[in-house]
């Protein structure tokens, strides 16, 4: 994993001694404390990560970069040593915000501070949230393992927030949503859904999970984008916690939140630098279920869901954009990370494969026709004759002498004029073409069709956004390609921020 350097060493010594004393001297202020038990994830990761890597790669659990010309062997599923110090951090942590209940005898406010007073659904709230991280974590580290098939493993993260959906109905979790001001004389003021505000943020906990899972498969994007949104989180609470606005229970949803997201920064810090490109380790698919899920925990508690999902606005984007490949409209294969150019070191868009028999049979005459053509210059080069020299005429325009031949054409019907059916011969159904059609029209994808007929598709580009930055910058180096993926998640989360604490003020009177 590499030396470090005696002042990187003193350094990060310095840090942890830093932020011992920090916890030592603060007990009584929780969010203090938990600044520095995140320094402290953090260095622990750093450190732990290199230790542990070998113990790994014996265990089976490692894999090749297919990005890169050197095939080296590089640990996997790292993001387990992440989560795990994540949690051995929280737990530690735990006591700090109840602080003052332990100490109250030596305090003197035994009375006022009795078992009676003690907070016990906050508590709850802190343990249900841990649990489903946990759960998370580990059932993360069952996919990296076992390989579970999409179908199982896409309600995993809706089953690992029952407790916490559990602990929000005991607490008298509001179940109702404010409608905007264009609507409510037609809906209302408020509409409560009832169980169905469950079922929302079930699909919450699923959609933050796997939208960072589908949004990988390069060097340190999965943890870039959940450092930028984690970051994100964390400035929206200090915002609160800083506005003359908020009230007593938004100060405390947004405290708690902090405790959360204050030690996720300091761990995924911490693996994102053996991550970053080159990476030294995989995260795999742990990292992303840990990250979604301690996202969703503290925007179902915290009661911020609708403010979390605007931090998602390119997963949300790259969600709707995959949306035909993984809904199987379209031909999804297993991988659909850019493609690796060992030429140019670069990457490049995939593709995907929309006619496997057509596009056998337009390689095999591309390639008759090159050979065909090379065989006839060979002969003219000892002196050709006229009708050799219009062969190669022809060839060079991509024709030859038989399509001359007048062939009866196949009469189109008035649907397949307009492109809203798929041209005969074609393998896609209706509504696969009518997506491909509609996001080539858009510029999101880049389709290849036929060259006898030019409507009947080959292949097109893989439906991700790491694939449509490529297609719409051209090719790029890996650590390249994951910084622009970070600025569009940076800029995304301005927007955010502006639609949050801006435009909001025009669809709702009240904001909290």
């Amino acid at each position: 994993m590499g030396q470090v350097s005696p002042v990187t060493a003193w350094l990060i010594l310095a840090a942890g001694i830093g932020a011992v004393f920090i916890i030592l001297t603060t007990a009584h202020d929780p969010l203090t404390v938990n600044f520095g038990f995140s320094i402290l994830a953090g260095i622990t990761v750093w450190s732990a990560i290199p230790a542990l890597s070998d113990i790994f790669v014996k265990a089976g659990l490692k894999g090749m970069d297919l990005s890169k010309k050197s095939k080296q062997i590089i640990p996997e599923s790292m993001g387990m040593v992440a989560g795990l110090i994540y949690l051995v951090t929280m737990f530690l942590f735990i006591p700090f915000p109840f602080m003052k209940w332990f100490t109250a005898s030596r305090d003197g406010d035994l009375q006022e501070l009795t078992l009676l007073t003690f907070p016990n659904l906050k508590l709850a709230e802190l343990l249900s949230a841990l649990l489903s991280v946990q759960s998370m974590v580990f059932l993360g580290f069952a996919d990296d393992v076992l390989d579970i098939r999409w179908r199982f493993k896409m309600p995993l993260p809706a089953i690992a927030a029952i407790p916490l959906l559990m602990v929000y109905w005991v607490n008298s979790g509001v179940t109702y949503i404010v409608v905007p001001i264009p609507l409510r004389s037609f809906l209302g003021q408020l509409i409560d859904l009832g169980a169905l505000y469950y079922v929302y943020m079930g699909m919450v906990a699923i959609f933050c999970t796997h939208s960072i899972n589908i949004m990988a498969g390069i060097n340190g994007v999965e943890v870039g984008q959940s450092l930028v949104i984690a970051c994100s989180i964390a400035i929206n609470d200090v915002f609160f916690l800083q506005s003359d606005k908020s009230g007593a229970p938004a100060i405390e949803t947004h405290l708690f939140s902090l405790y959360f997201i204050l030690p996720f920064i300091g761990v995924s810090l911490g693996l994102l630098i053996h991550n970053w490109y080159p990476s030294k380790v995989f995260i795999g698919d742990t990292y992303c279920y840990f990250a979604g899920m301690t996202f969703a925990v503290v925007g179902i508690l915290a009661h911020y869901s609708k403010t979390l999902l605007l931090f998602f606005i390119p997963q949300i984007f790259n969600f709707l954009l995959s949306s035909p490949q993984l809904f199987r409209l379209v031909p999804c294969p297993r991988h659909r990370v850019p493609r690796y150019n060992r030429g140019t070191n670069l990457l490049e868009p995939s593709r995907v494969v929309l006619d496997q028999e057509a596009l056998d049979a337009e390689s095999f005459l591309s390639q008759h026709a090159s050979d065909q053509k090379q065989s006839v210059q060979r002969q003219g080069s000892l002196g050709r004759s006229p009708s050799t020299a219009s062969l190669i005429s022809s060839l060079n325009d991509g024709t030859d002498q038989s399509s001359s031949i007048a062939r009866p054409a196949t009469p189109l019907s008035a649907f397949q004029r307009l492109q809203l059916v798929p041209p005969p011969g074609s393998q896609l159904r209706r509504l696969g073409w009518l997506c491909v059609k509609l996001l080539e029209a858009l510029g999101l994808t880049h389709v290849r069709y036929d060259s006898k007929t030019g409507q009947r598709p080959l292949e097109m580009t893989n439906l991700t956004i790491l694939n449509l930055i490529l297609l719409k910058t051209g090719p790029m180096s890996e650590r390249n390609l994951t910084v622009s993926v970070m600025v569009v998640q940076v800029v995304c989360s301005i927007i955010a921020f502006f639609i949050r604490h801006r435009l909001v003020y025009f669809v709702y009177d009240v904001v909290s």
